[in-house]
């Protein structure tokens, strides 16, 4: 039903830390149904909150058309989740690239990770000599070549988006499943050693930066975002003022040749 690359993700059994999704295949009875409260309402989704729960509504870009494609219900905390998909063709066909089947999982990995001293960047990560690399960028930054100038050289977490959390022994970063142009991902994590902000040149150098405003506007711009709230900024800023306290943060300038790699060394 998945793609292979969730083999590699696989546990034995669930941990002490579990979310639940359940897969419907097709729309519940809305005859009548009090969402709640509309938060949000902007193709494809329109959001209610309804006391504790969160109700997401799929619908269509198209102005006028009141049709759902699919309706998906959350507790409050995001742990729990009933997916009601309007058809299994989906589903059957296989090969499928998330767990919740939405185009991706940073609607529920995005809001999960602030509860716990986490957070979802646009950015790829290596072990690279036992070292956590955080590589942070947009589309086209540079990201998928950074990784395949590492192939070989570090451990390929994932190329496009990965996840950063506040452990007792410091932060470390996570591989996800949601990679770009470089299919290799990885569930291991390793101790982030340096974050670098992406900038292709025609030159290989690291450059410091010692702003922590500049350090936090510049992940801000990286940070991917649920439906947010609040509590959910507030949590999220946390961890985002103590990553920009506590890990040295860089500029890197870098060409093709990949001699970058042996200046990533000294670090």
């Amino acid at each position: 039903t998945f793609h292979p690359k969730f083999k590699q993700f696989e546990v034995n059994g669930p941990g002490e830390d579990t979310i639940y999704i359940r897969h419907h295949f097709s729309l519940p009875d809305l005859d009548g149904k009090d969402f709640g409260k509309e938060v949000y309402r902007k193709a494809p989704w329109a959001i209610y909150k309804n006391n504790g729960s969160w109700i997401y509504l799929g619908i269509s870009p198209v102005h006028g058309d009141k049709s759902l494609h699919r309706v998906a219900t959350f507790n409050s905390g995001h742990t729990r989740a009933k997916i009601y998909n309007d058809k299994e063709e989906t589903f059957l066909k296989g090969n499928l690239h998330s767990l919740t089947m939405f185009p991706s999982d940073q609607i529920l990995l995005a809001r999960i990770l602030a509860d716990r001293a986490g957070c979802y960047l646009h950015s790829c990560g290596v072990n690279f000599e036992g070292k956590g690399l955080l590589f942070a960028g947009h589309s086209e930054a540079g990201k998928s070549t950074m990784v395949t100038m590492l192939k070989g050289k570090a451990e390929i977490l994932c190329d496009d988006r990965m996840i950063v959390r506040r452990q007792a022994s410091g932060f470390r970063i996570y591989g996800t499943w949601s990679h770009g142009d470089v299919p290799d991902v990885s569930a291991n994590s390793a101790p982030l050693r340096a974050i670098m902000f992406l900038e292709k040149s025609d030159e290989n150098r690291i450059i410091p930066i010692e702003d922590k405003k500049e350090i936090t506007k510049r992940l801000l711009s990286c940070l991917i975002k649920p439906f947010v709230t609040v509590d959910w900024w507030e949590k999220t800023l946390l961890v985002i003022d103590s990553l920009s306290s506590k890990v040295p943060v860089y500029v890197l300038h870098f060409d093709r040749s990949g001699e970058i790699v042996d200046t990533l060394r000294q670090l």
